[in-house]
């Protein structure tokens, strides 16, 4: 057992968050822990790291237990570089493998019983490097470099250059390359896009340890964790499976509770009713048998009615039909300086139509819809907007509510329509969450979530007949999302809308528009369609590619014979080469596995003049490798560029 919580209590000033709580967390476990935004879920990752102190009740954790916790706010030295600060991670393995260097030049220059304290030395810091994988870091640090989707020119950005979604994937690159017992990450998946969210989840799935997620991401959550904590009335409730697996049952209780509160108040109103009959009788004996039901029926243990999320409902309906056509683009190019973004941007959106884009980040989704909005203009090409469309923007980074900072809700929902009163105002805001005096807190204290629900708000008011929507479902909960994507099936109007939430695209999605910086490729369907046509192109050009090689042309047909052979000699010559360092390289590399082996050895250092001689030889070829790799690299180019 990792982590063990008992009878935890905690509190917020006078706002409890969990009452009783008690929580095992054993090894080798992948854990979703899911709620709703509010409910204490970071907070609880806090507590097991130490971070806040429980008001009462005991968290054991296991002796000499590692902890590593991505937290939705950093605190990485701003003048570190990306590469820096994931290699820091493996400093004392980069001590230890300059010590072993500084050990074997010394061994060399050394005699008697300096140099047999030496070779002693040598021998335990190889074995130790070697146990703690030595030799893997530089690839692992490649590794997660590039599947968090960073640019070689990223390496030696320093982190006060990054932006907010780069800085959060390099601190969730540094904690996962630390490799700890216990992985607490907190929304992992912000800021990632799909390529990097597939590369994490096939790192996750081979993660040695234990982790805990929280996230908002369903797909995510479904590939990766093999049990579902959720956080929920001040309390916890575990589940095994995944998220597909905890949704049906969590749905299969909710149902049994609530017929079994039903049946409860139907009981309790019969009870009443019986009491209240033996009342008006007005008689001794009928008067006992009433104080005798009334006593009984204090006694019950009342059950708490099912809190669900999924009572609150709002839809987006437009003010008027746009035409058929909404909008055309063609040919649209922009450029930052000497960057180019994209250009040949062609595509063609109907009413009715409801487009998911993907794509990585920073290739100019969002500067898309900016130029869609007349808010930046193109560097080539034309938009045009179909008659009666009428554009409403949700972006994700909440830009619209910046002007609220010290208004509260109500008024930033005026701003959209100022006719509304303050109880359609509150009603609409009910239906997003806010309900009593949270419509009058100020806009700069909401959370990010908060501000999200409130955005949606302000489209509902808005009722536009074309959605632009910059990942609508980042920051808001998992009911949240459920209750947005049945608006939003519902919606008669037009979508557009940027995600890398993949559950989110296959449930709207009648289109997926693949981003590129040569334009968009379109294909019909969901995100799980989209993903079958791409291995079914894959597998034609497979199939293409195979066909082409037994196709001889008749340009290569008309080829000089002469100047041929000539050439393909000169490449047999390389090949040659090649094929000749090649097995010398696996000759000299076996001879390295095999001296590699006999260090490891128990009595290898018995004879230190002869573990002496071996390490010289070790070293030698070693030094003998590198040449070899750097001819077989320079033979190869040359063969590869014939």
């Amino acid at each position: 057992m990792l982590i063990n919580i008992e009878n935890l209590h905690f509190s917020y000033g006078i706002h409890e968050i969990f009452n009783n709580l008690n929580l095992s967390i054993n090894e080798k476990k992948q854990i979703g822990l899911v709620g709703r935004n509010g409910t204490g879920k970071s907070t609880l990752l806090k507590l097991i790291t130490g971070e806040l102190i429980p008001d009462t009740g005991r968290i054991s954790k296991k002796n000499g237990l590692t902890i590593s916790y991505l937290s939705q706010e950093s605190t990485i030295a701003e003048n570190t570089t990306l590469l820096e600060m994931l290699t820091d991670v493996f400093k004392p393995l980069i001590d230890m493998e300059k010590r072993i260097k500084q050990i074997g030049a010394a061994i060399a220059d050394s005699t008697g019983a300096e140099q047999e304290k030496l070779i002693l030395e040598f021998g335990e810091l190889q074995e130790s490097f070697a146990e703690q994988h030595g030799y893997e870091y530089p690839s692992r640090i490649r590794g997660v470099i590039n599947g968090l989707g960073f640019k070689p020119e990223d390496q030696t950005k320093a982190f006060s250059m990054l932006s907010g979604g780069e800085k959060t994937r390099a601190t969730l690159g540094q904690i996962l390359l630390q490799e700890p017992e216990l992985l607490l990450l907190d929304e992992p998946t912000n800021y990632l896009d799909i390529d990097a969210l597939q590369w994490l989840e096939q790192y996750l799935k081979n993660y040695p340890g234990t982790f805990v997620i929280v996230s908002h991401d369903r797909y995510f959550i479904d590939k990766v964790c093999t049990s579902i904590i959720e956080v929920s009335q001040k309390n916890i409730k575990e589940y095994q499976g995944n998220y597909t697996q905890y949704a049906l049952k969590k749905r299969q209780d909710m149902m049994e509770q609530n017929h079994q509160y039903q049946q409860q108040l139907k009981e309790i109103k019969h009870q009443q009713e019986v009491i209240d009959r033996f009342r008006a009788y007005n008689s001794i004996k009928s008067s006992k048998r009433a104080s005798s039901r009334e006593k009984a029926l204090s006694k019950i243990e009342l059950l708490d009615k099912v809190e669900t999320a999924h009572n609150s409902h709002f839809s987006f309906v437009p003010r008027v039909k746009s035409g058929n056509d909404v909008l055309a683009v063609t040919g649209i190019k922009k450029s930052f300086g000497d960057r180019l973004l994209f250009q040949n941007m062609n595509f063609e959106i109907h009413r009715g139509d409801k487009i998911g884009i993907i794509g990585p980040n920073g290739a100019g989704k969002t500067t898309l819809f900016r130029i869609l909005q007349k808010k930046l203009a193109a560097d080539a090409g034309e938009i045009r907007l179909g008659q009666k469309v009428h554009i409403g923007y949700f972006d994700q980074e909440h830009q619209a509510l910046k002007q609220f900072y010290n208004e509260n809700l109500l008024e930033a929902l005026w701003d959209v329509d100022s006719k509304l009163t303050e109880g359609e105002l509150r009603n609409i805001l009910a239906a997003f969450l806010f309900v009593g005096d949270e419509v009058f807190k100020p806009i700069g204290t909401l959370s990010g979530g908060e501000k999200a629900r409130l955005l949606l708000a302000r489209l509902m008011i808005s009722q536009s007949n074309f959605l632009l929507m910059d990942e609508p479902t980042n920051h808001i909960d998992m009911d949240t999302k459920e209750i947005l994507e049945n608006a939003l099936s519902q919606y008669e109007g037009t979508l557009l809308f940027i995600s890398h939430d993949r559950y989110f695209l296959n449930r709207i999605s009648t289109q997926i528009y693949q981003f590129s910086a040569d334009g968009m490729e379109i294909h019909l369907g969901n995100y799980d369609d989209y993903l079958k046509q791409k291995a079914d192109a894959s597998a034609r050009a497979a199939v293409l590619a195979e066909e082409n090689k037994t196709i001889v042309t008749k340009t290569q047909q008309r080829t000089d014979r002469k100047k041929q052979k000539e050439e393909e000699a000169r490449i047999r010559l390389l090949k040659k080469q090649v094929k000749e360092i090649e097995e010398t390289i696996l000759v000299t590399e076996q001879k390295i596995e095999s001296i590699e082996t006999a260090m490891c050895a128990p009595d290898f250092y018995d004879n230190l003049a002869l573990a002496a001689e071996i390490n010289l030889s070790y070293e030698a070829l070693k030094q003998q490798l590198s040449e070899l790799t750097d001819s077989w690299e320079v033979a190869l180019l040359a063969l590869e560029t014939e």
